[in-house]
């Protein structure tokens, strides 16, 4: 147990005397500033990617109700309107999903 404190101290020791160095302490900071903004670039980059995969969620929900109204036979100027598509949306869509 006195090993163990008897570094600590020593380590103790050796960071304050570090930090009182302007050039290590302005290095030491940079490298923060550094993983601080990488942090930031992975959770922004993380935030966009559910946002993509929300939209293509949406996406792909919408794809299917127009499927399954067509299948049904609901009349695609009905389908259109409730899917907010124009016709000619509704017919791609049900073209490249056949």
């Amino acid at each position: 147990m006195f090993k163990k404190k008897s570094s600590l101290q020593k380590a103790m020791n050796k960071w304050e005397r570090m930090s009182q160095d302007s050039s290590f302490r302005q290095a030491y900071e940079a490298r923060e500033k550094a993983l601080m903004d990488e942090a930031a670039k992975f959770a922004h980059a993380r935030n966009e990617g559910k946002k993509e995969g929300i939209q293509e969620g949406v996406q792909q929900g919408k794809i299917q109700m127009i499927r399954g109204m067509h299948e049904l036979g609901v009349p695609l100027e009905t389908i259109a309107k409730a899917s907010k598509l124009s016709i000619d949306e509704v017919e791609c869509i049900l073209e490249k999903n056949n």
